[in-house]
Formats: structure tokens, C-alpha cells, sequence
């Protein structure tokens, strides 16, 4: 490869790096053109890029970002799943992938700030998305509101059973 255009791909690579919430590395081998190409749509879908890299172009754009102790997991075939939105969705689009097709491999990642290995990047795919995480809190955080506005309400209706019922018996009284 021509040394320009590996300073091309170092350079954009480094940028898609620098604004990711994610990067899962993976190994894709044995899967063939059709299903990386089913993978790489399913990626799209989700808004996650993915694209094959070379190890040593892919060690430079994370030492110039300053992001250690990936080097180790850049050895044989690699490709990145990189996600700007969201943390989780290259995780569990790969894993929905792997599970169906028993490949791609994980290989480690990068998220929140921190590398993690093959394990959390499983353990992160588990993890429901941010929409969902996001209707849980604001489930629970209504859970009380909800209680507090059903005991005002009730409240309310028995003092005007109340005062309906001393209005009542004053009527028959005059």
C-alpha cells in the first residue's frame, strides 16, 4: 500500500475513533462475502459502522488517540464495529449476528473510556439499549408520583362523600 494512502486511512479511522461511544473488535474469519455483507447491512440498520482493518493501521490511529492496551487484540483478522450513538448496539448487533451464524468472534473493545475484553463485550450485548434503560427509569420514577396523585385523589373523593353525606343529612334535619 502506498504511504499516503495508509496516512488516508490512519487519518479516518482515527476520526470515526475519536467521536465513537464504541469500538468492538471482532474476528470475521469464515465468513464468507454474502454474509459480511448481510452483517455490514445489519450495521447500517443500527447505526453502526463496520469495515475490515489492518493491524497495524488500526495500532496507529489508537496510539494517536492515546487508547492503550487494544495492541494485544489486533493480531490475525480484525474488523470494528463502531457506534457514535449508542454504546451498546455494536455489542448486540454482533452478538445477534454470532449467535445466528456462530461467527464473528469478539475479540475485545473499547468503551466508555475503557478496554474490555471478549467477556464484557457478551456481557455488554446483554445490557437492553438506552431507549429501554432510559422507559425503566422514567417507570420507576413515576411509580411513586403515580402512588402519591391515586392517595390525593382518594382523599379527595371521600372528603366530598363526606361533606355530601353531612349536606344530606342537614337537608332532612331543616
Amino acid at each position: 500500500m502506498v504511504q499516503h494512502v495508509k496516512i488516508e486511512r490512519v487519518n479516518e479511522l482515527t476520526d470515526l475513533l475519536r467521536d465513537a461511544k464504541s469500538v468492538i473488535l471482532n474476528d470475521f474469519t469464515g465468513l464468507n462475502v454474502e454474509d459480511i455483507s448481510r452483517l455490514r447491512s445489519l450495521c447500517r440498520d443500527g447505526d453502526v459502522y463496520y469495515t475490515v482493518v489492518k493491524n497495524t493501521l488500526a495500532k496507529r490511529s489508537f496510539g494517536e488517540l492515546g487508547i492503550d492496551g487494544l495492541d494485544p487484540l489486533l493480531e490475525g483478522p480484525t474488523a470494528v464495529a463502531i457506534s457514535m450513538v449508542d454504546e451498546v448496539a455494536p455489542a448486540q448487533i454482533l452478538k445477534k449476528f454470532a449467535d445466528e451464524f456462530e461467527l464473528p468472534r469478539f475479540k475485545g473493545g473499547y468503551v466508555a473510556g475503557r478496554v474490555i475484553d471478549e467477556n464484557e463485550v457478551v456481557r455488554l450485548a446483554a445490557l437492553p439499549s438506552r431507549e429501554v434503560l432510559l422507559t425503566q427509569v422514567v417507570g420507576t420514577l413515576q411509580a411513586p408520583i403515580q402512588g402519591f396523585v391515586g392517595v390525593l385523589s382518594a382523599c379527595m373523593r371521600d372528603l366530598v362523600g363526606v361533606l355530601n353525606a353531612v349536606s344530606e343529612k342537614k337537608g332532612e334535619v331543616s
